[in-house]
């Protein structure tokens, strides 16, 4: 069977579909005279647009240099990497990127999605300290071996590493990673022979001749950036690869149920825009909250009371769960993340509430002599769906696995801005 090498981002059958959602909400607003729908389906648009040339861009800069885009990448910070006027300068901004604080432990944190991966991340997180602190060959080894095995086990009926694929096989319908032959052509390099010895300095993940010992100088950032983002890479490709499997080609949603839903979001999205008008920001009192201020306020002291008692099944409760996980999973999820983190006090010093289905609070923490501030961002979800207070739902805390142990007096405030954006009003 011939692959198709998706040339553009904007190809992507995923793409494709929400213009053509886009298209027909905004064919609805003139119907309907929404202006509020029509303005919608602008701004769609114009996200894509500028997606489809971000990423375009990436790789007329970068592909030949065998770098892969994926949707672990910050996509402010890689408009700053494409804005450099050469590839070496695009090449060391990206780099860069990489190593600031928290950058990768970020994106290893959301590789806990997959089952298969989870028993690595220790070893993840011990390579991003060795990269971090420049021993790039440690890192390199890691992070190799790792995506290796985590393949292995992604497709459990074929017991398949990442080294025994073509690089045909790692051409998806669906999957970022794969435009312009991103994440293919890598493995080309991957998986190149290596019958002598060389010892001159590469600059590309060689996966045969590192692991085999035939590549001695491949000690440097270069290589070490090129296998964390080639590792988010194969992460993406498995979770498409999946996909595909899972539901098939005569599984796409129809014209019919993409209008009904958008009909559905319309008549929601009226409703709240008439309580919307009437909501306004403002802190929770603490001592005599307000309906429905006082569900937010259990539900945060519910969280707290949890961790604290090390009870990880009402801990993992208070994870959204958009992919549908059981609460045995998401206990054991919560398990992995809090275990290493104990509280042994806690205090609710304020909460504010900067939209209809969010909260931020900021919480004093304690374990023995360290006592840290953290700002959790709560968020009201009905299954994946973000909703605003008065819809059913359940408060949960967004960022879970990272912004409880971070200290946030350590921090800027970018977070709050992100999550009051990321559930706005309740949409």
């Amino acid at each position: 069977m011939e692959h198709r090498i998706h040339e553009s981002i904007g190809n992507l059958p995923t793409v494709k579909k929400l213009r053509r959602e886009a298209s027909v909400l905004g064919a609805l607003g003139w119907l309907l005279r929404n202006e509020d729908a029509r303005r919608t389906a602008r701004g769609i648009t114009e996200e894509l647009d500028e997606l489809v040339s971000l990423v375009d861009d990436f790789y007329r800069l970068l592909g030949d240099r065998n770098w892969v885009f994926s949707d672990a990448l910050n996509l402010d910070r890689m408009r700053k990497v494409v804005a450099q006027p050469t590839p070496e300068e695009a090449e060391r901004e990206l780099i860069e990127y990489l190593k600031e604080k928290d950058v990768l432990h970020w994106m290893i944190t959301r590789l806990n999605r997959f089952p298969d991966m989870r028993p690595r991340i220790p070893l993840l997180e011990k390579a991003e300290r060795d990269y971090l602190e420049g021993r790039y060959y440690s890192s390199v080894l890691v992070t190799v071996s790792m995506m290796d095995g985590f393949v292995n086990d992604a497709f459990k009926a074929e017991r398949r590493g990442l080294h025994t694929r073509e690089a045909k096989e790692l051409h998806s319908k669906d999957c970022v990673a794969t435009v312009w032959d991103g994440l293919p052509s890598i493995q080309k390099s991957f998986t190149r022979p290596v019958s002598a010895r060389e010892d001159k300095p590469v600059y590309e993940v060689y996966r045969n001749g590192i692991m085999h010992g035939m590549i001695t100088d491949y000690d440097n950032d270069v290589v070490a950036s090129k296998a964390w983002c080639m590792l988010f890479a194969v992460g993406n490709w498995v979770d498409s690869a999946i996909e595909a499997r899972k539901e098939g080609e005569d599984n796409r949603q129809s014209l019919a149920e993409t209008l009904r839903h958008l009909s559905e979001i319309q008549e929601r999205n009226v409703g709240n825009d008439i309580k919307l008008k009437v909501w306004k920001k403002h802190q929770v009192n603490l001592e005599h909250p307000t309906s429905p201020d006082d569900e937010v306020l259990r539900s945060c002291n519910d969280f707290l009371e949890a961790w604290k008692a090390k009870n990880y099944g009402a801990l993992g409760s208070f994870f959204p769960n958009s992919v549908g996980m059981t609460s045995s999973k998401l206990a054991g999820q919560a398990r992995e993340l809090y275990s290493s983190h104990p509280i042994e006090e806690c205090e609710i010093e304020e909460i504010d509430r900067p939209a209809a289905a969010v909260a931020l609070a900021r919480i004093k923490l304690r374990f023995k002599s360290r006592t840290w501030t953290a700002l959790i961002c709560l968020c009201r979800f009905n299954g994946a769906d973000p909703v605003a207070e008065w819809e059913p739902g359940a408060w949960k805390v967004n960022g879970y696995g990272v912004d409880p142990f971070t200290d946030v007096r350590e921090l800027n405030f970018e977070k709050q801005h992100r999550c009051t954006k990321s559930c706005r009003d309740g949409r």
